[in-house]
């Protein structure tokens, strides 16, 4: 199953890689309660409706990818710009590896992404990333 949500940001892959990580899942998305260090696979993560589950992410073309490797139905999400179906937008992909599901899951997993692009849409701030740099004077002291 796949799920979309489109948050009305620009920006551009580098800011997204540089501001969207495990440690700041939190920040964005009020279904994710925290991020710790984990044993074996690096970190945990802790939603709101699911529990407690290990987490991983990539760069991916576009921006970031995130995925749950102890998740029985393969969740993973990629945060990207630039590219269809909203290449103007930041795009909330997410996938699982069922074609259908109980309806509470497909709840959880529809809250998990708005919730993401509300977070983003209120705390990403891009307004500036895709102007050109300021020019700049150093007076000589």
């Amino acid at each position: 199953m796949e799920f979309f949500e489109f948050a009305d940001v620009v920006t551009t892959q580098e800011e997204i890689r540089g501001k969207v990580s495990i440690d700041t899942l939190p920040l964005y998305c009020e279904e994710i309660e925290g991020v710790d260090v984990a044993e074996k696979l690096g970190r945990v993560i802790y939603f709101s409706h699911w529990g407690r589950f290990h987490i991983r992410s990539a760069e991916v073309m576009g921006g970031v990818r995130f995925w749950v490797p102890d998740c029985p139905n393969a969740l993973a999400w990629n945060v990207t710009t630039g590219f269809p179906p909203e290449p103007d937008k930041i795009v909330l992909h997410a996938t699982i590896n069922r074609t259908d599901h109980d309806p509470e899951f497909i709840d959880a997993t529809q809250r998990l992404q708005a919730a993401l692009k509300t977070g983003l849409e209120e705390h990403f701030s891009a307004g500036t990333a895709r102007k050109s740099p300021h020019s700049f004077h150093i007076p000589r002291l």
